[in-house]
C-alpha cells in the first residue's frame, strides 16, 4: 500500500497560490480535472477506466496502459463486452488486451477497482459520488463532459502520459484531412446531413464523435437546422423532415442493438413514408454507417470517417 499512501500524502500538500496548485512527490504531477486538481503519476502504468466507450476505447487506440475497465452485460448468455472497443478493434483484439473486468459502470464497483490495484483511475462526472472512495485506492480524475472530440482525446492523452503519441496521430489525421479537401475540391459546396429517425421522430446531436469531427474539419456544409443546433434533440416532428435534406445523407445503424438497414427503413416507411422524397435520398445519396464505429472516440474512427466521406463525395457531380 506504499504507493497509495504516497499519493494521499502528496494530494494533501497545497501551496497558497491562486488556483490551489498542488506540490506533488517525485514521480507525480499536478493534474487539473473536472473535480479539481490531483497528483497523478507522471507515467501511469496501470490505468483503471470506469467508462468503456469514451475512456477505455480511446486509451486502447493510443496504446495507453489501460489494464482494467468496466464492461457491459451482453444479451442472453454471452460474455460481458467492452462497448466501442469490441466494435472498432474486434473481440479478438480486446481479448488479447487481457483487460481486468471491473463490472458495471453505474455505479462503479469500488471493491473491484481496489482489487485491481491501479495507479490511476479515470471516471466520468455521473460517477462522482464514488470519487472520495476511489481516491483512497489511487489518484482518481474526472474527465469533463461536453469537450470537443479532439479536446477529449487530448485530455486523455495528457492524463495517460501519451501526449507524444497523440501529437503524432493528430499530425497524420490533419495530413489526411488536407488530402481529402484537395480530392473533394470544394467541400463547402456540398451539404452533408446526418439523418436519423426513431419511433418518436427525428433526432440529432452536434459534435457527435468522429463522424461529425471529420465533417467539420473537411469543411462540408450542413443543413441550417444542424449547423445552428448546440444542444441536440430527439423526438422532433417528422413534419420538419425537409429541413434535414442534403446533397449527401448519412444515416446510422447500431447492429449490436438489433438495428439493420431493412428494419430502420421499414420503420421510417411506417412513420414518415415521405422521407424517400428527400432529394438526397431519391438521388441515391443516402449512405449508412455503423454508429459505434464511426462515432467512436478513436483515431481509427476518424480515419474510417475520412474514408467514407471521401468515397461518397470525391470526383462526383453532387449538385
Amino acid at each position: 500500500m506504499t504507493r497509495q499512501l504516497t499519493f494521499a500524502a502528496c494530494a494533501m500538500t497545497v501551496m497558497a497560490t491562486p488556483g490551489f496548485a498542488l506540490t506533488c512527490d517525485t514521480g507525480f504531477r499536478a493534474f487539473i480535472h473536472d473535480a479539481g486538481e490531483t497528483c497523478i503519476p507522471e507515467m501511469p502504468e496501470r490505468i483503471a477506466s470506469l467508462r468503456d466507450d469514451s475512456v477505455t476505447t480511446p486509451l486502447m487506440d493510443m496504446g495507453a496502459p489501460v489494464f482494467a475497465t468496466i464492461t457491459r452485460e451482453a444479451d442472453g448468455d454471452g460474455p460481458r463486452w467492452v462497448r466501442g472497443a469490441v466494435d472498432i478493434f474486434g473481440q479478438e483484439a480486446v481479448d488479447a488486451a487481457g483487460l481486468i473486468d471491473l463490472g458495471g459502470h453505474n455505479p462503479p464497483d469500488v471493491e473491484a477497482v481496489a482489487a485491481a490495484d491501479p495507479d490511476l483511475i479515470i471516471l466520468r462526472p455521473y460517477q462522482i459520488d464514488a470519487l472520495e472512495q476511489l481516491q483512497t485506492i489511487a489518484p482518481a480524475v474526472v474527465i469533463p463532459d461536453d469537450m470537443s472530440f479532439l479536446d477529449h482525446m487530448a485530455w486523455l492523452a495528457d492524463a495517460a502520459g501519451m501526449e507524444t503519441t497523440f501529437d503524432a496521430e493528430l499530425a497524420v489525421y490533419n495530413a489526411r484531412i488536407a488530402t481529402a479537401k484537395e480530392r473533394i475540391g470544394a467541400p463547402g459546396d456540398i451539404v452533408v446531413s446526418r439523418f436519423d429517425m426513431w419511433e418518436d421522430g427525428l433526432w440529432y446531436y452536434p459534435n457527435w464523435g468522429a463522424i461529425d469531427q471529420v465533417i467539420n474539419d473537411i469543411g462540408f456544409a450542413k443543413p441550417t437546422i444542424q449547423a445552428e443546433e448546440t444542444e441536440g434533440f430527439n423526438g422532433l416532428s417528422v413534419e420538419r423532415i425537409q429541413e434535414f435534406d442534403g446533397d449527401i445523407m448519412l444515416a446510422s445503424i447500431a447492429p449490436r442493438w438489433g438495428q439493420t438497414v431493412p428494419m430502420l427503413t421499414a420503420q421510417w416507411d411506417s412513420i414518415a413514408p415521405f422521407w424517400r422524397e428527400l432529394s438526397g435520398v431519391s438521388s441515391g445519396n443516402l449512405f449508412w454507417y455503423e454508429r459505434d464505429v464511426m462515432v467512436g472516440y478513436t483515431f481509427t474512427s476518424l480515419h474510417r470517417s475520412i474514408d467514407l466521406l471521401t468515397t461518397v463525395t470525391a470526383g462526383r457531380a453532387i449538385n
